[in-house]
């Protein structure tokens, strides 16, 4: 099934209150409380801009007017459960998807295939992707290299990533000429461990993977890779305790995006399942939509 790649960067968008609450309005009136529930004016964008576009992928390609497009939260009876779109009374099939947001861009993928539910758990719609701000450190983390390395060890205390993805993670922090290079080499490796865990963690199902150690990547080289501009799919993935195994069975892919007006550039991991993945679809590039011209049409229809 085709693998499409969304991106919206928010940040211009929906700058005073009119321009808004105009947009929200679109939206069914069973989403806004989920919108103005955060108080940050960044925060409250990204969110609008992620229920736009879930919204919106289920107009396209499920022939629904986005005014009648009603997503379910909470899939699988999970607090917290991905959203999905389950269907019409009209017999129209369901359709999942994944989404993440950062920094100020949202980004959304979907092999159109529809939901799959056991009535019991959440157990994953196969797909799973998410995105941080590839180069920019968090702002609560001190900019020195003791205090990157310092926010990097937790994640390794909270058992959040391996050794092996630590040592990864350590690495960088020598192949810096200088303090800055050094800083920076350490916030991206931290991030690029993190969206593809995350991206695995998302895709198999959010009640199912309760031990990140138990996941593990083999990222050497694929720093090196995504510097250059390339797409990396040959990502070393191994599950399970001591009985571990190679995860062959799912397809990883992590690049570095940069969209028009933007500083800084993102760093993005898609995972899915590899039965049915055809060529294209590995190729496929990111499409960074414009509201104005792909996306407000539609709204206004």
């Amino acid at each position: 099934m085709p693998l499409i790649r969304w991106l919206l960067n928010v940040e211009p968008l929906w700058n005073t209150p009119d321009e808004f609450n105009e947009t929200l309005n679109y939206l069914p009136a069973s989403t806004h409380e989920h919108v103005l529930k955060f108080l940050r004016p960044i925060d409250r964008k990204l969110a609008l801009g992620s229920q736009i576009l879930q919204h919106l992928i289920v107009c396209k390609y499920r022939n629904i007017p986005f005014r009648d497009v009603r997503i379910v939260r909470n899939f699988g009876g999970i607090k917290g459960g991905r959203p999905v779109f389950i269907g019409g009374d009209n017999g129209g099939e369901g359709l999942e998807y994944n989404v993440s947001h950062h920094g100020s861009v949202v980004g959304i993928v979907s092999r159109l295939l529809p939901p799959k539910e056991d009535g019991k758990e959440d157990e994953g719609g196969g797909i799973g992707v998410d995105i941080l701000e590839y180069e920019k450190r968090p702002h609560y983390v001190e900019g020195t290299l003791q205090g990157v390395k310092e926010w990097a060890d937790g994640f390794g205390e909270a058992k959040v990533f391996t050794g092996r993805e630590m040592g990864v993670v350590h690495a960088a922090a020598w192949k810096g000429v200088n303090v800055e290079e050094k800083v920076e080499g350490v916030v991206k490796a931290v991030h690029l461990n993190w969206v593809v865990k995350e991206a695995y963690v998302k895709a198999v199902g959010t009640g199912l993977v309760t031990d990140l150690t138990a996941v593990e990547f083999g990222l050497v080289g694929v720093g090196d890779g995504i510097e250059s501009g390339e797409r990396v799919r040959d990502i070393e993935v191994w599950i399970g305790g001591r009985e571990r195994r190679r995860a062959t069975e799912w397809y990883f892919e992590v690049e570095r995006v940069v969209g028009e007006g933007l500083a800084e550039g993102y760093c993005v991991a898609v995972v899915t399942r590899a039965e049915g993945l055809e060529d294209e679809d590995r190729m496929g590039v990111w499409e960074w939509l414009q509201y104005e011209g792909d996306i407000l049409p539609i709204l206004q229809t």
